[in-house]
């Protein structure tokens, strides 16, 4: 069985479950996780940097120079086979630990690693962004595939440059045995939202929008699981709004927790849109897991998610930042069960047809299999 690096420099972050899903479904590759900095423990082997680091100097010393001295002294790196890096920044930190083993690597690029403007990157203050605005051209080069998370990532990642002839569309999909239709009832009625409290998550429009239709649905509340910088402000607005006693911010929660909270819910709403630095989602997958679970989606013709949400057939798609029309999607669902139920049907073949994980797996392998020896 080949090895393959997967190289994450923090790793794992709770938004980020569908990295180590996609390690757990390999089949003909093992995972060898490359991190300097392990946010907690994995049930993967791992390759951390030591946890004496006075100050965080390692760190820092890392962030700035992508020296490969952090992963000296490990008889596991000489059996990679590739280096597969998640998210672009990442990828200059994957490519120099590439060259000192002389081993291909490839980039997976998710959305804001494209998306944002390379002014932004400059202004953020982040090691990280720095490395890869000044060796993003040679990563272009050396970089045996780019994978493009959606078909609007694709075509992000062209218009920037990167080489078409090295560029695979691929989404590494969900579990359909984990993410499947609740099988037993519940009486009580709930909209289901996952997902950062970021700007370009949408939640303040999904929170006005809910306040429009409140008192028609008085047995409905929202339950919202996510955490981030804007929660406070999230959690005012619905105050302001006088939906806080409906609206339930649940904060992050363990994947097994959000597998329940969306099965049991009756619609799936993330009203995505671009934030003002230019950052976008690629296509996420908190969309994909309640679609799975037979759920109506209400959410936005924001970049990938219309290849995931048929308007009209699987859920509605809205402009961004209408909460109006956010408002008048959720009271039809809410006010025809049917129609609910009908369209999440729906939404979970076409899901099984076209984001099964363990087929997406079978795709992954198939690019290892094309760069590695």
């Amino acid at each position: 069985m080949k090895l393959v690096g997967m190289y994450r420099r923090a790793y794992p972050r709770v938004s980020e479950t569908f990295i180590g899903e996609q390690a757990h479904n390999l089949q003909r590759y093992k995972p060898l996780f490359l991190s300097c900095r392990l946010l907690k423990e994995i049930p993967f082997d791992h390759i951390a940097v030591s946890d004496h680091d006075f100050l965080n100097i390692k760190q820092l010393f890392y962030a700035l120079t992508a020296s490969t001295n952090m992963f000296e002294n490990n008889s596991e790196l000489k059996k990679l086979k590739l280096i597969h890096a998640h998210f672009g920044p990442d990828g200059i930190y994957g490519m120099r630990l590439a060259e000192k083993l002389n081993i291909p690597f490839i980039v997976t690029f998710y959305g804001y690693d494209i998306t944002l403007t390379r002014k932004n990157m400059w202004l953020s203050g982040n090691p990280a962004f720095y490395q890869f605005l000044l060796y993003e051209q040679e990563m272009k080069q050396k970089a045996s595939k780019f994978i493009a998370f959606s078909s609007f990532l694709y075509k992000k990642m062209i218009e920037s440059g990167y080489p078409k002839d090295k560029i695979i569309q691929h989404n590494s999909g969900i579990d359909l045995q984990k993410f499947a239709p609740k099988t037993e009832s519940t009486d009580e009625r709930y909209i289901m939202c996952v997902g950062r409290h970021v700007e370009k998550k949408g939640i303040d429009t999904l929170i006005k929008g809910f306040a429009r239709i409140a008192n028609k649905h008085p047995d409905v509340s929202l339950f919202q699981l996510g955490t981030g910088p804007l929660t406070e402000k999230l959690k005012t607005l619905a105050s302001e709004l006088g939906v806080s006693d409906r609206v339930n911010f649940l904060g992050a929660q363990p994947y097994e927790v959000v597998q329940k909270m969306v099965r049991g819910a009756e619609i799936f709403s993330l009203p995505s849109q671009t934030a003002k630095d230019g950052n976008s989602e690629g296509l996420p997958l908190a969309i994909l897991e309640a679609a799975a679970c037979s759920l109506p989606i209400v959410s936005t013709w924001h970049s990938a998610i219309p290849d995931a949400v048929l308007d009209g057939e699987t859920g509605f798609l809205v402009a961004e930042k209408d909460d109006k029309a956010v408002a008048e999607k959720l009271d039809i669902l809410l006010s025809d069960r049917a129609l609910a139920k009908n369209m999440g049907t729906k939404g979970r073949e076409f899901i099984c047809e076209n984001f099964d994980i363990r087929k997406q797996t079978v795709k992954l392998e198939s690019i290892y299999d094309s760069v590695s020896n």
